[in-house]
């Protein structure tokens, strides 16, 4: 079945991450950010396309990979918007599965306007064996504080 490219399905696969019709997730990232109309998109991309889709790719590969020196950088960077979806999610993926593996009674208690789990802090707290007061340091020591507060989270139960 061909998919057929259009501006909201382009943008939906970019904000998801992935590739659409024959693009890959980071060439449908470049277009849309282009601002490229779907209709003008070939199938198949000319050489000339591809080459520079390739390196439009490498820059934002090797931007993100500077972004993460150490592991506690890589996942700050994973939320940073600055970096492209299709380079952020899959980490985002990971580091939820982790969670899921290390704390299987830890649960999210809403989720935020990207549907992203949030947790309580207290919760947090207790499944680490921290104290609140701690981890509320370590957020503002790594400039997360705007995020214990988020008004935007929609609750679970």
């Amino acid at each position: 079945m061909t998919v057929a490219i259009t501006q909201q399905a382009l943008s939906q696969a970019v904000e998801q991450g992935e590739g659409i019709a024959h693009l890959l997730p980071h060439q449908a990232h470049t277009l849309h950010l282009l601002g490229v109309p779907a209709s003008a998109i070939a199938n198949p991309l000319t050489p000339e396309q591809e080459a520079t889709l390739a390196h439009i790719h490498r820059l934002n590969v090797e931007e993100f990979k500077r972004a993460c020196p150490t592991p506690e950088a890589m996942i700050e960077a994973a939320y940073d918007e600055r970096h492209p979806p299709y380079l952020r999610l899959p980490i985002q993926h990971e580091l939820a599965e982790g969670m899921r593996h290390c704390f299987p009674d830890l649960k999210p208690a809403g989720v935020d306007s990207q549907g992203r789990g949030v947790y309580r802090l207290s919760d947090l707290a207790n499944a680490l064996g921290a104290s609140e007061d701690e981890l509320h340091d370590l957020a503002e020591q790594h400039g997360m504080q705007n995020t214990l507060n988020d008004s935007d989270v929609t609750p679970i139960h």
